[in-house]
């Protein structure tokens, strides 16, 4: 019986993790998402401004 318990625990561990590890990495990918827009955004307006100088 400990045996079914300890398979039962298990299973229900990994199936609360799977959402958590999910939510971890679509984090993870937004995050870096936004941080390469910010210096996309940076490289454009410093090429504008050589752009209207010349």
């Amino acid at each position: 019986m400990s045996e079914l318990f300890s398979l039962l625990k298990s299973l229900l561990f990994a199936a609360c993790m799977v959402p958590v590890v999910m939510a971890l990495i679509l984090g993870a990918i937004y995050g870096l998402g936004e941080v390469f827009n910010m210096i996309s955004r940076f490289g454009r307006n410093d090429h504008r401004q050589t752009e209207h100088k010349n």
